[in-house]
């Protein structure tokens, strides 16, 4: 039977840009939904005050910033946890930028500025290329 996976951020409390209302309740709903209804095995959950995510060998913080969201995508999915025929799915909801051509999710402490968007935003190609290496045939 195949395994699903999941990630949901939700972000409302910015450093450096307007906060938002609904992101966290947003990526809490689908939490919810993906786990109690849809019946998935593990989902992530980033927010501005969600628990510490205990799955790995080590914990992983969950506040999504920058360094949290860069370092939980480069070290749990470093090597292939889920095989062909599972599914893994990626949420967001919070801010996004277009910057040189190129898209960009906005953690809690980016920086929109043009000289920080590059230092401080988390590109789009490489959350994808991040979450193919899971080893599901399906990412959405």
């Amino acid at each position: 039977m195949a395994k699903n996976y999941a990630i949901c951020i939700g972000i409302n409390n910015y450093d450096n840009m307007p906060n938002l209302q609904y992101a966290q309740r947003d990526a809490e709903l689908m939490r919810n939904y993906f786990f109690n209804e849809a019946g998935f095995e593990n989902v992530y959950l980033f927010t501005d005050n969600s628990p510490p995510i205990n799955d790995a060998d080590k914990p992983f913080n969950s506040q999504p910033t920058y360094g949290t969201l860069k370092r939980f995508l480069r070290e749990r999915f470093d090597k292939e946890f889920l095989s062909p025929g599972d599914n893994f799915w990626f949420f967001y909801s919070g801010h996004g930028m277009r910057f040189n051509d190129r898209d960009y999710l906005m953690p809690a402490d980016a920086d929109p500025h043009p000289d920080g968007v590059e230092e401080t935003a988390i590109p789009l190609y490489f959350v994808t290329e991040r979450l193919r290496r899971c080893g599901a045939d399906n990412v959405i």
